[in-house]
């Protein structure tokens, strides 16, 4: 669950139109308040914010069915593999966010690797496609900010 920090972090950053969530929760509501377009994807039925493109099904799933693109932000606050990321990068605009959430670098927090594993993997593909920013934010966030060369 997202903090109330974590929540304004992510409005600082919602200056997006296309947004693909994977995993959904409160972080929806924080990621819609501009108007976006959001996609979100979770394993489980949410309820979801009202225009919200909501597909309950696994990512590998969604990637293989729909052919949505040029997402500018994605938030992650599931577990993800390479698949994903070669997918993400593919449907990117040339300029993206990347939020993680369960970033806790060293924490005692039950989910901190999840963040920093998904962090790790996504800069590990992107490192030589794109000019990177990061930093940190909210209790539990972490912004890779990606300009494809």
């Amino acid at each position: 669950m997202i903090s109330d920090q974590d929540y304004e972090f992510l409005q600082k950053h919602s200056n997006v139109k296309r947004v693909l969530e994977i995993g959904t929760g409160k972080s929806t509501e924080a990621l819609k308040t501009n108007g976006a377009e959001i996609y979100t994807i979770d394993r489980t039925p949410r309820n979801t914010v009202d225009g919200v493109n909501e597909y309950v099904m696994e990512s590998e799933e969604f990637w293989g069915t729909y052919d949505h693109r040029d997402f500018d932000l994605y938030f992650i606050d599931g577990n993800i593999g390479t698949g994903d990321v070669e997918e993400i990068f593919e449907r990117a605009s040339d300029y993206f966010k990347v939020i993680f959430h369960d970033y806790n670098e060293g924490g005692a927090h039950k989910n901190h690797d999840k963040g920093v594993h998904n962090y790790k993997l996504v800069l590990q593909y992107v490192f030589e496609k794109c000019h990177t920013e990061f930093e940190t934010g909210g209790t539990h966030c972490a912004l890779l900010e990606c300009e494809k060369l």
